[in-house]
């Protein structure tokens, strides 16, 4: 039996939510903190803050790169290199 925590309903279903209040399980709301937890870890915002907390920076900072170089598929790659040209032969023109 599943008991919610915000009424105290008793359930035998195997439903997410309480049928009487409509708040998510406890299990729910554990799995649905750990995905928040898991995608702030790889926002910009998260790197940032693993790369100010750890005692190396330089360290840190040559570790998140190499995840974020890994993670980069062909595509993504060839799509900086444009990018990088394209400004590059910007900066060349106004010289």
């Amino acid at each position: 039996m599943k008991k919610c925590p915000s009424c105290g309903h008793e359930s035998n279903n195997n439903t997410m939510r309480c049928p009487e209040c409509g708040s998510f399980y406890s299990k729910i709301i554990e799995m649905i903190d750990e995905v928040a937890a898991d995608e702030e870890q790889n926002t910009l915002r998260g790197r940032y803050q693993r790369i100010l907390h750890s005692g190396n920076i330089k360290q840190a900072a040559l570790f998140e790169w190499k995840q974020i170089k890994a993670g980069l598929s062909k595509q993504a790659w060839f799509a900086l290199f444009v990018i990088f040209v394209f400004v590059f032969a910007l900066i060349l023109t106004v010289l």
